[in-house]
């Protein structure tokens, strides 16, 4: 117990009287406020939390990652809608589904999302396609709705990614293309 106390608090957060918010702290603030006038315009508060999410995690220190990280997103999130609809649509032919056999096949979808992000060299997408799989599994009752609101609902959460991925990127390279700008007037100037 002794050697586990020193770990954490070896490991432990620290107070830092010289930091500064930086640019990508100032970017995402402001992508995740871009993301909510889009949500709120849209009216719904799930459009809000995976737009705002979506920005967050995708914004990285480049454009390139920024670009790699949204385009996994993306592919991720398009995946586990469809294994998503996939799980209601078993869920609605499989007797005593909603009496707790969801609690089975969920995680075995759950193993087909890795095995099709692993296969396909997606590892970076892995976690936001199963994540997706799970909510669009179980926002919908397959015995209580019809498959075409869990595909809307399902199209929802790509479409809100999808922006929230392109706010996120747009976002990203303004500040390089404002000081390329900048750098650029400067040397004309000075010509």
């Amino acid at each position: 117990m002794k050697r586990l106390l020193e770990k954490i608090r070896e490991h432990a957060p620290t107070v830092d009287p010289h930091y500064r918010i930086g640019m990508r702290v100032v970017k995402t603030a402001a992508a995740v406020g871009i993301c909510l006038m889009f949500a709120f315009f849209w009216g719904g508060i799930e459009s809000i939390l995976i737009t705002a999410v979506a920005t967050i995690v995708t914004i990285r220190a480049t454009q390139e990652e920024t670009i790699v990280s949204g385009m996994f997103r993306i592919l991720g999130t398009v995946i586990g809608a469809a294994l998503g609809m996939l799980t209601l649509l078993i869920g609605l032919y499989l007797p005593y589904y909603n009496d707790g056999l969801f609690v089975i096949v969920i995680p075995l979808m759950l193993l087909l999302n890795l095995y099709i992000c692993n296969v396909l060299n997606m590892q970076d997408a892995c976690a936001i396609s199963c994540v997706v799989t799970v909510i669009v599994a179980t926002q919908i009752s397959p015995l209580d709705n019809p498959m075409d609101e869990a595909l809307d609902f399902a199209m929802l959460r790509v479409r809100d990614t999808f922006v929230g991925v392109t706010v996120a990127t747009i976002m990203n390279m303004v500040p390089y293309k404002i000081s390329d700008y900048i750098k650029k007037r400067r040397s004309d100037l000075k010509s």
